[in-house]
C-alpha cells in the first residue's frame, strides 16, 4: 500500500531537515533551505511543522523511537539470553548507531549547547533509558555466567559513549573490517578479552 502523499511530504521535510541540522548546524539552516531541497513549497513546511524550532524537536526526538522499540524487544530476550544472542545484540546495536551517522550528528550538535536546546532533557533520559538496559544485559550475563564480573554502571556509560563516537568518529560508510574492529571493541568493553568469530 503506498504512503499517503500528506505523509511522503512531512517525511521528505524531516529527512531534509535531519540532513541540513547535521552538516550546517540550526541556525545556518532555513526553512527555505529545507523546502527548496525537500522539493515542496516554503508554506507546506509550516502545514507540518509550526517552525524551525519544532522540526527540529522533531529530528531529535522522533529517531528515539527506533532506539526503544530494539531496547523493548531486546528486553524479552533477557530471561533467555545466552553468549550467542548477547553477541548478536551487540551487532544490533552497531548496525543502528552506524547508519544513523546524521542524526547522531544533530544530537551531539544539540548536547554541545545544552543552554539554548530544550531537547537535552529528552537526550538525557533518553541515555538514562539506555544506560539501565546495558546494565541489565551486563546483570543478566554475569549471573547466567557468560560475562565476567565488571561494574555495569561502568560498562553501561562506557558502552554508550562508545556506540556514540564509533559512528561520529569515521566520515565514511561502514566497511566489513572497521565493523568487525568495533565488534571486537564493543565486547572489550563487557569483559570479554577473546572474540571466536
Amino acid at each position: 500500500m503506498a504512503k499517503p502523499k500528506s505523509n511522503e511530504k512531512r517525511e521528505a521535510i524531516f529527512q531534509t531537515g535531519l540532513k541540513l541540522f547535521a552538516e550546517n548546524g540550526y541556525s545556518k539552516t532555513t526553512i527555505k533551505d529545507i523546502a527548496q531541497e525537500a522539493g515542496v513549497s516554503f508554506g507546506t513546511v509550516f502545514t507540518y511543522y509550526e517552525n524551525k524550532a519544532a522540526l527540529l524537536r522533531a529530528c531529535v526526538t522522533e529517531p528515539l523511537q527506533e532506539f526503544r522499540q530494539h531496547m523493548l524487544a531486546a528486553r524479552e530476550e533477557l530471561e533467555s539470553m545466552t553468549f550467542e544472542t548477547f553477541n548478536n545484540l551487540v551487532d544490533r546495536h552497531i548496525g543502528l548507531f552506524m547508519e544513523k551517522e546524521q542524526y547522531l550528528r544533530v544530537v551531539q550538535y544539540v548536547i554541545g549547547q545544552p543552554e539554548r536546546f530544550d531537547e537535552m532533557e529528552v537526550l538525557d533520559e533518553f541515555a538514562d533509558e539506555f544506560r539501565s538496559f546495558t546494565k541489565s544485559i551486563v546483570e543478566t550475563g554475569m549471573d547466567k555466567g557468560f560475562l565476567p564480573e565488571s561494574n555495569p554502571e561502568e560498562v553501561s556509560y562506557g558502552y554508550l559513549a562508545f556506540l556514540m563516537g564509533m559512528r561520529l568518529s569515521f566520515t565514511d560508510h561502514s566497511k566489513s573490517h572497521q565493523t568487525s574492529t568495533f565488534k571486537n571493541q564493543a565486547l572489550r568493553l563487557f569483559g570479554i578479552q577473546e572474540v571466536h568469530q
